[in-house]
């Protein structure tokens, strides 16, 4: 990194009243170095090595940063990004981390994805530096039967202090869970695929997991996708490009799920613990007669496994289909037995729910003044 000899000092002069300069005091520089490191850690890492410039003892504060945000939107081309993180991980101060970012696509949102090996140096830099938090985008990455699967650049770290993990556009495998991330509480995939040539669980091998957040994520053969966690609190899903799923969690109190109904047809649930669930539905095909009954039927097992449910949120897509079926459910027992509140997102102030499908949620629970409440923000 080059320092400027003619470095702006924050301290501007100013004349006093009698005409004599005085030099106005530089508060900033002489702040304690933690609080200084922790008002640079909110800027990107380009923008705090630029403060190097303000003053003589600004030039090495952000070496001493303990958060990382390298982004190629930043940057116009991408051999100058690509020699900028490499001195920013060079001459950096070998202390520890507790956040790195890494985001590979410019400021139109296209990925370079022709360089693997720069993404490897950032993962491998803020394991050893012991980082706590760790956000990759990536486009492409991985081959499906090749040896740089996601899961083998952790693989010579048999031991990190990561908790979150925040993953994008990667290819991921199985193996991934066995790469030491004992203290994992937070697991984020968005459009990754996963890669095995099993019905295999991905997410069991993560002893602390707690939070586990899939989006747009997509299995590259015909299986199912089981998931199980035994610490597991809360799960998210959306948009999942899988038609099968399992998934026990003992200990799972929130569950959303924002899907197209027509595209998923099995989903079994173990959550005995379930506070909260929420369904949101996409789109669906405009279909009329049986199709449209067929589809609004495969609500009838997922209200099953959310039996354990005190709160539920729907959607006004979501009461629209059940519509087609309340005759139906007019006739079949309730599943939900300690529902207390029945919670609408709707669009309007007109908008209402038939009574039938309100009886129908509602008629099984033990609680002694269960509620419907109509909300006009969106959940998700």
């Amino acid at each position: 990194m080059n320092s400027h000899k003619g470095s702006c000092e924050l301290g501007l002069s100013r004349k006093s009243r009698s005409g004599e300069e005085e030099e106005e005091e530089d508060r900033l520089s002489h702040l304690p170095e933690p609080i200084l490191h922790h008002i640079l850690s909110f800027l990107d890492t380009k923008s705090a090595v630029q403060t190097c410039v303000l003053s003589r003892l600004w030039r090495c504060a952000w070496k001493g940063v303990p958060v990382l945000d390298l982004s190629f939107r930043s940057f116009q081309q991408y051999p100058t990004f690509r020699r900028f993180v490499s001195n920013a991980l060079s001459l950096r101060y070998n202390l520890n981390l507790r956040k790195v970012t890494y985001l590979n696509e410019d400021q139109h949102h296209d990925v370079y994805s022709g360089d693997v090996s720069m993404s490897v140096e950032v993962i491998q830099y803020a394991l050893t530096h012991d980082a706590q938090h760790l956000v990759i985008k990536l486009e492409n990455f991985g081959k499906l039967n090749g040896s740089d699967r996601f899961s083998n650049l952790f693989g010579t770290i048999l031991n990190c202090n990561l908790k979150t993990l925040e993953l994008r556009y990667a290819c991921i495998d199985s193996g991934l869970g066995s790469c030491g991330f004992q203290l994992l509480t937070t697991l984020s995939l968005r459009l990754c695929s996963l890669a095995s040539d099993q019905h295999e669980d991905f997410f069991s091998s993560f002893p602390s997991l707690k939070n586990l957040v899939l989006i747009r994520c997509k299995r590259v053969d015909d299986n199912g996708l089981k998931i199980s966690g035994a610490q597991l609190l809360s799960l998210k899903l959306e948009y999942m490009k899988c038609f099968k799923m399992e998934i026990f969690a003992p200990r799972l109190k929130f569950f959303s799920l924002l899907h197209k109904l027509e595209s998923l047809s099995s989903i079994k649930l173990s959550i005995p613990s379930l506070d909260h669930a929420a369904i949101l539905l996409d789109d669906w095909y405009n279909n009329a007669g049986e199709y449209k009954v067929r589809v609004a039927q495969r609500l009838i097992p997922l209200f099953q496994g959310l039996n354990n449910a005190t709160s539920l949120t729907l959607d006004l897509r979501s009461i629209e289909v059940l519509s087609n079926i309340s005759v139906l459910l007019a006739e079949q027992p309730s599943p939900f037995t300690r529902l207390k509140s029945l919670i609408v997102t709707t669009y309007s102030e007109q908008d209402s729910v038939p009574n039938e499908l309100v009886n129908y949620f509602l008629k099984g629970s033990s609680s002694l003044n269960p509620n419907v409440e109509f909300v006009r923000s969106n959940f998700f």
